[in-house]
Order: C-alpha cells, then sequence, then structure tokens
C-alpha cells in the first residue's frame, strides 16, 4: 500500500496516491472514499472570448452550443452571461406624450406546466423597450411595467383585452382593439426566432428564470446601448 501523502478536504481523513488524471496526481481519502488532486487551478475566460460568448447568445445560441463551440464549460457560460447582464445599464428614457404597446409572451421554465411569461411594453413610433419584466402573469408584474409606461405620461396606450389592464391604465387613454398591437406582437415573433430558449416546439428551453431574465437583458438593453 502506498504512504499516506495528503490530508482529505472532505472529512480530514488520511489520502494515499491513486493514480493520475490529465497528468496531474490523484488522492484517495481512505475513510470517506472521496477521490481529489493536490492543487486545483480553474483556467481563465479570456475578455475576447467573453465578448464572442455574448454576441453569441444575442444571435440566439444555447448554452450548450456556446459551450461546444467556445470550449468553455456550461457552468462557466451561464456565469459570464449573468455578470454582463447584470453590468448592463437600462438606458434612461425622458419622452413624453408617445404611444405606447404592451403585452405578455408565454415561455416556460424547466417544464411546460411551469409557465412564465415576458412581459414588456414598447414605443409604438420607434420599437424601443420601455420596461420588461419576467415571471408569472400576476397583476403585480403587469403593473410594474404598466406604472413605468404611465410615468412617461402617454398620449395613448395599447394592449390586448387581457382584463386585468382596464383597472391599471385610465380609460381615457387605454385603447384596444383587433390590430392595435401589431407592432409588439412583431416583436414577439422576433425575439421567438432570435432567442433559442423562447422557440416554440423545441427541446430548447428555459431551466431558470434568472437566466431568461439575464439573456432578455443582454439582448435587449446591451442592443441598445451599443446602438
Amino acid at each position: 500500500m502506498k504512504s499516506p501523502t495528503k490530508v482529505c478536504k472532505y472529512c480530514s481523513g488520511i489520502c494515499i496516491k491513486k493514480g493520475k488524471r490529465n497528468g496531474k496526481q490523484r488522492f484517495l481519502c481512505k475513510h470517506c472514499e472521496k477521490y481529489q488532486l493536490l492543487h486545483y487551478s480553474k483556467n481563465r475566460i479570456p475578455k475576447s472570448k467573453e465578448n464572442l460568448l455574448v454576441k453569441l447568445n444575442n444571435e440566439g445560441m444555447g448554452i450548450s452550443s456556446i459551450s461546444r463551440i467556445l470550449h468553455v464549460s456550461k457552468s462557466s457560460v451561464q456565469r459570464i452571461i449573468i455578470k454582463f447582464s447584470r453590468a448592463v445599464l437600462k438606458p434612461l428614457i425622458s419622452e413624453r406624450n408617445q404611444v405606447y404597446e404592451i403585452d405578455e409572451l408565454r415561455t416556460y421554465e424547466g417544464n411546460k406546466k411551469n409557465e412564465s411569461w415576458v412581459i414588456y411594453a414598447i414605443n409604438k413610433a420607434n420599437g424601443n423597450v420601455i420596461n420588461l419584466v419576467v415571471g408569472r402573469r400576476t397583476k403585480e408584474n403587469i403593473k410594474r411595467v404598466v406604472d413605468m409606461v404611465l410615468s412617461l405620461n402617454p398620449a395613448k396606450i395599447y394592449t390586448d383585452g387581457l382584463n386585468v389592464y382596464r383597472s391599471l391604465i385610465p380609460k381615457s387613454i387605454h385603447r384596444v382593439f383587433k390590430y392595435c398591437t401589431n407592432k409588439i406582437e412583431r416583436n414577439n415573433l422576433t425575439l421567438r426566432t432570435h432567442m433559442k430558449r423562447l422557440n416554440r416546439k423545441t427541446i430548447c428551453f428555459t431551466k431558470a428564470n434568472l437566466m431568461l431574465e439575464a439573456c432578455l437583458s443582454l439582448y435587449i438593453w446591451r442592443r441598445s446601448n451599443a446602438a
């Protein structure tokens, strides 16, 4: 039997040498029987690869696809997306007396029984996204989007026939017509086309609300800042 050379980091037991992995010495704890290395090193992802990762995300590629192309672990891809999304600044909106459209885009997280909604508003004239909320289609979430639009003193707000809007938007500026939300409905199609996790009838889907919100933030706000 090989002589003990290391203290186990899990149970403080005695470890023995047990083969190598990628040229690095492995150790086996005699007590908990867990394998470990003497030293762990984490390869840092270069800045150029991080920026390319964000571009690939905004072009609709999924986590697994980005991981395969850049030879980066899936966890690293997710970590970088979240890091960049938190650094993105929403553009300062100071416009007044504009016309807006508000709608909800249905998707799911984990399985199709677990619904999630992308609730957002756009300027009807230029298509700029005013506010965005990801989560359940509750009155509280819809109110967060509506309140942001109302703070801009809008001339009109167009929505679909969802009843909750009638209690949140003043009747004098609220409009519900058959074709009043054409622009935002077309934008929904663009989102589904560009973002893999929003595609219909696919095995690609969002597993966590955090990742969906992060990817949307990068896609919408980072592009707006670049423009």
